[in-house]
């Protein structure tokens, strides 16, 4: 079995979820969001949580204080 992780920023069931419950509360202030829309959101925080990922990995690798060598046995 694999039982490898991910965030859950980016699992599409949680964002779905999160997305419908937000979508759901914004429709007591009578503004309706489409299932399409939802989808489309899911997409566009999925991109946003990847560009945000990448950004922050190499501002980590600037800022870092050690070089990036091979892997010794110790």
């Amino acid at each position: 079995m694999n039982y490898e992780t991910k965030s859950p920023l980016m699992s599409r069931g949680v964002l779905g979820g999160a997305i419908a419950l937000l979508s759901g509360a914004a429709g007591m202030f009578d503004y309706s969001v489409s299932p399409a829309d939802q989808v489309e959101m899911v997409q566009l925080v999925i991109s946003v949580v990847s560009g945000v990922g990448g950004i922050l990995a190499i501002i980590g690798r600037v800022r870092a204080s050690k070089r990036i060598g091979p892997i010794t046995g110790r």
